[in-house]
């Protein structure tokens, strides 16, 4: 196969502007590039979500699980077109988007006055003043004692 491929490669590039070259330009590039130009970026990405199914049957189940995919490719193949993706893209967009704009702390405080909350009965802790210490490497109070 790779051979006639080949050879007709050579021939349409040898032909070159002929009549027989204008025809096989035609109907090797012109109408395999107009057909390629119309597919559409969902169909490729169809392609690569059911592709990658039956990777994964394959890998799990080997031969069986080919058998299965192929049994059941019609079917996936219609719940993937069923679903539009953009409409999907969009809406976790837009979760992003609201998720990057708000204040935690103020969701956190609105949760907080709305759900019931547990408090503990212990009290808290309040620091008393306590009463200053003299450094007990003081020698100023020393000198002035043995002074005395």
């Amino acid at each position: 196969m790779i051979a006639g491929l080949l050879l007709l490669w050579v021939a349409l590039f040898s032909a070159g502007d002929t009549p027989i070259g204008r025809v096989m330009r035609h109907w090797l590039v012109s109408k395999p590039a107009a057909a390629l130009a119309r597919i559409e970026r969902g169909a490729v990405i169809t392609w690569l979500i059911l592709g990658t199914i039956g990777l994964a049957c394959f890998l799990v189940m080997e031969e069986e699980g080919l058998r299965l995919f192929a049994m059941a490719l019609p079917e996936l193949a219609g719940w993937v077109v069923a679903f539009e993706i953009t409409s999907l893209v969009d809406a976790i967009a837009m979760t992003l988007v609201v998720a990057s704009t708000m204040r935690f702390g103020t969701v956190k405080a609105w949760l907080a006055a709305r759900l019931p909350v547990r408090r503990s009965k212990r009290a808290r802790r309040s620091r008393v003043a306590r009463p200053e210490r003299q450094a007990s490497n003081d020698d100023e109070d020393r000198a002035a004692a043995l002074a005395a």
